[in-house]
């Protein structure tokens, strides 16, 4: 039989006032076996009372109400489209090249005797700046013969010119012999019938005409003859009057001067140096006439060429990428070249670039980005690329939802794309690629919240009967 805890205890311990030889004082079974199943009634109580109370509180407690369906409204980004003319920019890349370039040589052979300082690589010269100078003394010598042989020949051709005056004279004064003797054989050969004259004298007057026949002939012969002179000395002073200019322009080579403002390029020039024409001294380039070429593909250059503004003349935008900054240059298209590219797959276009104030000047052989005016497209709307799906659709918000439009893509332009057809002007489209969108998903703008619907409101607690 069980024993209940307070007799465990009163059995352990001693009474007060028993000695220890005393033995414990026997309880009786009855009383102990009331103990225990009054601890069990007590236990019994609690744990019914517990679960009454529990019931009770489930049963009271407040109904939850059904929370009403929110459809999900996505927040996104929306442009309104207009119908206008768009042109795109195409992004390609070229290089800078010297339009005017120029290999200085000596145009007299000699010796090198002065040198400019400023003729360096990369040195800025201007128009007619004396780049270097070459012994001139034989030149000068071969340019004072010159002068002596034309003043010579000068002299020569007066001398002629004097003698033909002498025999222009000499020519006239036989021909006037001539009149005379032939007018005295006249007169002679009248009287000869009346006896007057013989016969004899009259073949004296015959000779003397005879006489002066050959003098005038003689005096034309001679002024042939010196008129021959004339014109072979005349040609010999043009002859060497070239020469003379010849010697003057070879005095003047041996002064090289620059022919244009512009950048020296290379340079091979020492004091003391022997130069021939063929020795190549200095290089230079106009660095205010820069050329830009670039390639179009057969795509872009046949899509350009049907638009109705031509290609040659369109303003391009150029950028010089240089280290962590970017420069901006203005030019226009000035011609295509002669032959097609095929090696990289399309048209060469050269563009001449404009005189730039700028502290950075472009350099020959600077990789550039060029931005080229695409063909005009009109009636077309511009939208950023993320508004496009699948290639060719867009999705339109009217009122609230979405609608699928299919579209055509004329062309890209940066980060924008140009759309044809499928859309009206007022249209609203949607800009945020948005991975569920549908026909029908209702959206919002970013900011503005979603009307709540009508009826119970979410979370609210009705009592329950």
């Amino acid at each position: 039989m069980l024993k209940s805890l307070d007799e465990e205890g009163a059995a352990q311990t001693p009474a007060v006032g028993d000695t220890p030889d005393r033995p414990p004082e026997k309880r009786s079974p009855l009383l102990s076996g009331g103990r225990v199943l009054l601890q069990i009634a007590l236990m019994l109580v609690v744990l019914g009372g517990s679960y009454w109370l529990m019931n009770w509180i489930i049963e009271t407690q407040p109904e939850r109400g059904a929370r009403p369906f929110r459809p999900t409204v996505y927040p996104v980004e929306t442009v309104a489209v207009e119908a206008v003319s768009n042109r795109p920019q195409l992004l390609v890349y070229g290089e800078v090249q010297a339009a005017r370039s120029v290999e200085l040589r000596p145009l007299v052979n000699g010796e090198i005797i002065a040198v400019n300082p400023e003729l360096k690589a990369g040195a800025h010269v201007s128009d007619g700046d004396v780049l270097l100078e070459i012994d001139s003394f034989h030149y000068k010598g071969a340019l004072s013969e010159a002068r002596a042989n034309l003043a010579q020949a000068r002299a020569t051709l007066a001398e002629i010119e004097a003698r033909m005056t002498a025999e222009r004279d000499q020519l006239q004064a036989a021909e006037m012999q001539l009149t005379l003797a032939e007018s005295d054989l006249r007169r002679a050969e009248q009287l000869v019938e009346s006896g007057a004259v013989t016969e004899k004298q009259v073949e004296d007057r015959r000779l003397i005409v005879s006489q002066r026949e050959q003098a005038v002939s003689q005096r034309r012969n001679n002024q042939i003859i010196e008129d021959a002179k004339r014109e072979q000395q005349i040609a010999s002073i043009e002859s060497l009057t070239w020469k003379v200019q010849q010697a003057e322009r070879n005095l003047e080579y041996t002064t090289l001067r620059a022919p244009f403002t512009g950048v020296v390029n290379a340079e091979n020039a020492e004091p003391g140096r022997y130069v021939s024409s063929s020795d190549v001294v200095a290089s230079l380039y106009d660095d205010e006439a820069l050329e830009a070429r670039f390639t179009l593909t057969d795509a872009q250059y046949g899509r350009i060429s049907t638009d109705t503004d031509p290609l040659i003349g369109r303003e391009i935008r150029v950028v010089w990428v240089v280290g962590l900054s970017s420069y901006e240059y203005s030019g226009r298209i000035d011609r295509i070249a002669a032959e097609i590219a095929s090696q990289r797959g399309g048209v060469e276009v050269v563009a001449r670039l404009d005189p730039n104030g700028s502290a950075v000047q472009l350099r020959p052989g600077a990789f550039v980005e060029i931005d080229v005016p695409d063909r005009t497209y009109a009636n077309s709307f511009r939208l950023p690329e993320t508004a496009l799906f699948n290639g060719n659709e867009v999705f339109v918000v009217e009122e609230g939802k979405l609608a699928r439009r299919i579209v055509e893509v004329a062309a890209f332009d940066g980060e924008d794309v140009i759309i044809k057809g499928g859309l009206q002007s007022g249209d609203v489209v949607m800009t945020t690629h948005l991975t569920q969108a549908d026909d029908g998903v209702q959206v919002r703008e970013p900011g503005v919240r979603p009307a709540r619907p009508s009826g119970g409101v979410a979370g609210q607690r009705t009592q329950g009967s």
